[in-house]
């Protein structure tokens, strides 16, 4: 379950960084944020999320 959950944050945050548009869902249009920058802050904050779990996670085993 915790790898799902990694796996899962890694995709996500990848998904943000890149400039996804209209046919991909949660993409700038359906959201009004039209500016990059908050997409990368976005994505870079899933990242650094799953990098917490994974490292807290293996600090415990």
């Amino acid at each position: 379950m915790k790898n799902t959950i990694i796996i899962v944050l890694v995709l996500l945050g990848i998904y943000w960084l890149f400039d996804h548009t209209a046919p991909l869902p949660l993409n700038h249009a359906s959201f009004g944020l039209y500016n990059h920058g908050v997409h990368r802050i976005i994505g870079v904050v899933f990242l650094a999320v799953a990098a917490f779990f994974t490292w807290k996670w293996k600090s415990k085993s």
